[in-house]
């Protein structure tokens, strides 16, 4: 690929996920003024089972499409048809017994919410086996398409059901226009991924996939356990407002994720590409300016976090201001572990990434027993960040045995001091406006000034980076 076309493709996720991301972040305070604290926690909850459950009746085999891009590049579009078709059938198997097993042990659920559920899980598992597909292939129109399409639709939907169609239970008013309009496109994507290869399951690419993907499968729980059960569990054991004001600060969290999201389809098939070609050197002098990229977007977004909140949502969401330090530093170690996540992908290392990230969860899972109880949302804040870390140090430490010269742990040290000094700043000057929006400033200003070389290096048709 050539390095116009990467400029391009970066342009192109670099504005859907702007728009994707802003449709959500902008509609926050539509949805936390309409709904209560409690209907809130509701729909959070319930994204969050959708997260678990696609990755169990999809199988996680997204993460095989990667590979897969190398291994049968003559014969991906087989390949994703194989895939698809396999998760269809397979999806509306377990769709059938779990909706049985309802019904006959006489279970206290709303079976056709559950049925749902399922399907909107079954969606987004193909909708992501098709974007990784379009990543793959660059094909970065269409993966911006698919990025924006569902969700703009689905908060249009579900404003209006709130605002005008339903008088109690408002919580559906956001669930089941998302659910059809996911189903609906998840749908468009199995009928054209079955149009462009072999209507037929081919078992040696299902083994394949499954060889990688498998393992993936408890990882993929034990993810979604690890950034989602803090909900669930926040809900069982402190009630659903407590869920509300602790989504609202990490749906604020989303800010810098924008980057993150961005560059990674890209950053993904340039880095496994670079691999490759063993250009290990370059790799580190790229993921160091990502690295501090990322650092950089944080400290904002700390600064500023206050304000931001109170505009996203009204004084009853107030409180969850506090536990914003330890959210977005939690996206930042998320984002470093993930570095190591990819080459250990490479190497197909798949059951080790399984078994950090069970130990990951159990952690969050047993911590959050202990302490939420007890601190409520503010304990999980903080429990999720020390999962997080534990995360990081197992699959750094396995990843770089498998490529020592990678990603140096140096190369984190600044970049972490400057996100505690941060954070001690928040707490000193949280009432503090003017300061601590006057040390974002200077912060950015001085970063500009710093990175001005390789900044004109990325982008050196920029006017005011010429000639610096």
């Amino acid at each position: 690929m050539s390095e116009n076309s990467y400029k391009k493709a970066g342009t192109f996720y670099f504005i859907g996920n702007i728009f994707n991301k802003g449709i959500s972040f902008l509609t926050v305070p539509v949805f936390t003024r309409i709904l209560s604290t409690a209907d809130y926690g509701i729909v959070t909850t319930y994204n969050s089972w959708i997260g678990i459950l696609s990755m169990i009746v999809g199988f996680a085999l997204h993460m095989s499409v990667r590979m897969a891009a190398v291994d049968y590049k003559d014969k991906l579009d087989d390949f994703m048809s194989s895939i698809i078709l396999f998760v269809t059938l397979t999806s509306f198997g377990i769709t059938a017994v779990v909706a049985g097993g309802i019904k006959l042990l006489h279970i206290d659920a709303n079976i056709i919410l559950v049925i749902i559920c399922m399907l909107q899980a079954y969606a987004s598992a193909t909708i992501e086996d098709y974007s990784n597909y379009l990543m793959m292939k660059y094909e970065y129109k269409a993966r911006t398409a698919l990025m924006i399409l569902p969700n703009l639709i689905s908060v249009i939907l579900s404003v209006y059901m709130i605002k005008y169609v339903l008088e109690s239970d408002l919580y559906m008013g956001s669930i089941i226009p998302t659910a059809v309009v996911t189903i609906f496109f998840g749908l468009v994507t199995v009928c054209i991924t079955l149009k462009k290869g072999k209507f037929r399951i081919n078992k040696e690419y299902i083994k394949y996939a499954m060889a990688i993907s498998a393992p993936l499968i408890l990882h993929g729980i034990a993810l979604n356990v690890l950034s989602q059960s803090d909900r669930i569990m926040i809900t069982s054991l402190a009630g659903a407002a407590q869920t509300g004001i602790y989504s609202l600060i990490y749906n604020f969290s989303m800010i810098a994720t924008v980057i993150t999201t961005t560059l990674e389809g890209i950053w993904v098939p340039w880095f496994i590409n670079k691999l490759k070609l063993n250009s290990r050197d370059e790799i580190n002098v790229v993921a160091k300016d990502y690295i501090n990229l990322m650092a950089y977007a944080m400290v904002a977004l700390i600064l500023v976090a206050p304000e931001v909140v109170k505009i996203l949502a009204n004084e009853s969401y107030w409180e969850g201001i506090s536990i914003i330090p330890p959210v977005v530093l939690a996206n930042y170690v998320i984002f470093v572990y993930s570095l190591y996540v990819n080459v250990e992908h490479y190497y197909k290392k798949t059951p080790y990434i399984t078994i950090n990230t069970i130990i990951a969860a159990a952690s969050n899972i047993v911590l959050n027993f202990i302490f939420i109880p007890k601190y409520g949302y503010v304990a999980a804040a903080y429990t999720t960040l020390a999962s997080y870390l534990i995360s990081f140090v197992l699959h750094s430490r396995y990843a770089r045995k498998l490529e020592p010269n990678l990603y140096p742990l140096g190369q984190f040290m600044k970049p972490i001091i400057q996100l505690l000094i941060v954070t001690v700043i928040f707490y000193a000057f949280k009432n503090q406006l003017v300061i601590r929006w006057l040390l974002m400033a200077a912060y950015i200003a001085s970063r500009f000034y710093k990175e001005r070389k390789r900044l004109k290096a990325y982008f050196p048709n920029i006017p005011v980076l010429k000639g610096k």
